[in-house]
């Protein structure tokens, strides 16, 4: 894909997915990410309460979209298709939950229902796309609310899409301190927006 004059950035959804099929571009994943980082944090907080579980379902939600990137239409939203998959997961986390709990075998109409009327409700509204715009304002407003400890590290992995060794060679920080700072940056971030949403 020619992207002369063009920052990754600028490039549309459907161009960044077909750049990370193409040329297995890990700054085309990154930035998929993060674009999308707040809006799917939002949408599963709308089905489960606890931080940590909506961190984890949400990376889980991402790991399983870009697994099954290839089957993305590019004739359709992005935001709908990634935010069905995190509803899909966040459904799964609380079946599990609830076999675990209850120690019952009788869940899985449940979970077939919720998957029908997940696939029936993918179609977005006006008010969830200005959440979701908003959502992403909160972010940026969270990160730049970071320590200063957090907030370049944070920078350099959720804005500017760097790794953590790329990261830890701009700083001139120890690899293993540059993971503890992302990852704590990112607790801080979404307790941040927790908080924003009470």
């Amino acid at each position: 894909m020619e992207k002369t004059g063009l920052k990754l950035t600028d490039l549309s959804d459907a161009q960044l997915v077909a750049l990370a099929l193409e040329e297995n571009s890990q700054e085309a994943y990154g930035i998929l990410y993060t674009r999308y980082y707040a809006g799917v944090y939002g949408h599963i907080a709308r089905y489960v309460t606890q931080t940590e579980e909506i961190q984890d379902i949400l990376m889980e939600s991402f790991a399983k979209a870009f697994k099954q990137l290839g089957s993305y239409d590019p004739g359709k939203k992005f935001s709908t298709w990634m935010l069905t998959i995190a509803r899909n997961t966040a459904f799964d986390h609380n079946d599990r939950d609830k076999v675990r709990s209850k120690n019952m075998e009788t869940t899985s109409y449940g979970a077939v229902d919720k998957e029908v009327a997940c696939v029936a409700d993918a179609a977005r509204s006006p008010e969830e796309e200005i959440i979701d715009s908003q959502k992403h304002e909160e972010f940026l407003a969270s990160l730049d609310g970071l320590p200063e400890l957090y907030r370049e590290v944070a920078h350099l992995c959720l804005v500017d899409n760097l790794g953590y060794k790329e990261i830890a060679e701009k700083t001139g920080l120890p690899l293993g301190t540059v993971k503890t700072r992302i990852f704590r940056a990112k607790d801080l971030i979404a307790k941040a927006m927790e908080e924003e949403d009470e």
